[in-house]
């Protein structure tokens, strides 16, 4: 499923109405107001790529209070890099096993972004 983020500039004092125009876009799933050089952050997921490149000059960009876009399209999640190893990791939590899990996670690159390696973070060990 194509998924792009799209940052929003918009004029002065239409955050609000801004936000609010992008969450009735049915391929919009989630709309932020955020700070920094743009005002909003929006996650729009389209069946697929020629639906994306559609979806945001027709109901994005059309939205009054709109100055500026940038739109970021997502290539993968870092859910495509897990392993069968997870498996184990989540038994071994589910045990309490932190030592085990330490040492199962300690060598691997998502250890910081995945709640297994959060468990290991936290505990210390």
């Amino acid at each position: 499923m194509p998924v792009a983020f799209i940052l929003v500039e918009t004029k002065l004092g239409r955050v609000d109405e801004v936000l609010n125009r992008l969450l009735q876009v049915e391929e919009v799933t989630e709309a932020y107001s955020v700070a920094g050089p743009y005002a909003v952050v929006a996650k729009v997921e389209t069946d697929s790529f020629e639906k994306l490149v559609k979806v945001i000059p027709e109901k994005v960009h059309t939205i009054e209070g709109i100055t500026k876009t940038l739109t970021l399209v997502a290539f993968g999640t870092g859910k495509e890099f897990r392993t069968d190893a997870c498996d184990l990791a989540l038994e071994l939590g589910r045990r309490g096993d932190m030592e085990g899990l330490y040492a199962l996670c300690r060598g691997c690159r998502q250890l910081k972004y995945c709640a297994h390696g959060a468990r290991v973070i936290t505990y210390g060990i």
